[in-house]
């Protein structure tokens, strides 16, 4: 809470957290009733006001504006809004600011302004409610709808949708079936290798190496995980590792374009290197 002040304060700005490339805040303009707020599988119905003129505007909230719409908490079909729902009563208003970060590029202009209202929600379920199918299920759009985000450019979106996917996933490593544990370790192993290539086009190589990681602790021959981990090193100066990365990828995969350019460019990173080092050391000595 911005400013430390009290909960009955409808003017107290709150800062919400959300995965993507902005800061967003929140303070409420009408307080509602009851004690519930919205959970995961709570269909939400909601109003979304702003005379937002930014090109960019629809792409980051997927939603009509001005009009009455229904949203799904937890399918991840936007993490700003669903972060501003979490902890709203029904019959709640609050004005929303995204403040664009310097560095970022999903909106045109510096700040967008909406205001938001939380008419009424379904009373939704935690994931330890929800059955082994249900999760599954769940885990499965998240990663197809990851991809579609993938495609569209849309990085954040679909890291998010990834992430969301992931965290569902640890709630069932113990009660996999047998039968279906290999194709458990599969689709585990891909989320976090997609992940990792959402982290890279982010620019965060130390993220997507954990990510990397992590997909081949569960398929040590996944090649998409070895090319990721092996770029996100390179990015990270560690030469050697991502070498060996890289040819394990040919070892697996002979006729890869990606890994055998990759492989190219880090050899030519380390001549720089290299040369770098040679001039510096030679005005030390001269």
């Amino acid at each position: 809470m911005e400013g430390g002040a009290g909960c009955d304060d409808l003017t107290a700005w709150e800062l919400v957290p959300v995965w993507r490339c902005s800061v967003v805040r929140r303070r409420f303009l009408e307080r509602g009733s009851g004690d519930e707020t919205p959970r995961g599988g709570s269909v939400c119905r909601i109003l979304i006001e702003s005379d937002a003129t930014d090109p960019l505007c629809s792409q980051l909230l997927p939603y009509p504006i001005n009009h009455w719409t229904p949203l799904t908490m937890g399918e991840g079909e936007c993490d700003i809004i669903e972060g501003v729902l979490e902890g709203m009563r029904a019959g709640e208003r609050c004005e929303v600011v995204i403040s664009r970060l310097e560095s970022s590029s999903c909106l045109q202009t510096q700040e967008l302004r909406l205001t938001l209202q939380l008419h009424s929600f379904t009373p939704g379920r935690d994931s330890w409610e929800m059955s082994f199918d249900e999760k599954w299920g769940s885990i499965a759009r998240h990663k197809q709808k990851g991809g579609v985000r993938f495609r569209e450019g849309d990085m954040w979106g679909a890291a998010h949708r990834y992430s969301l996917a992931t965290r569902l996933a640890v709630t069932l490593q113990r009660v996999v079936p047998a039968e279906w544990d290999p194709e458990f370790q599969r689709v585990c192993s891909e989320l976090h290798a997609n992940l990792a290539a959402c982290q890279l086009r982010l620019g965060q190589p130390h993220n997507a190496l954990l990510s990397a990681t992590r997909a081949l602790g569960l398929q040590p021959c996944c090649t998409k995980a070895l090319y990721r981990r092996g770029l996100a090193l390179s990015m990270l100066g560690e030469f050697k590792q991502a070498r060996a990365d890289l040819r394990r990828v040919l070892e697996l995969e002979p006729a890869s374009k990606p890994a055998l350019q990759a492989l190219r460019d880090l050899e030519r990173r380390e001549r720089e290197q290299r040369g770098q080092l040679a001039r510096a050391m030679s005005k030390l000595v001269n």
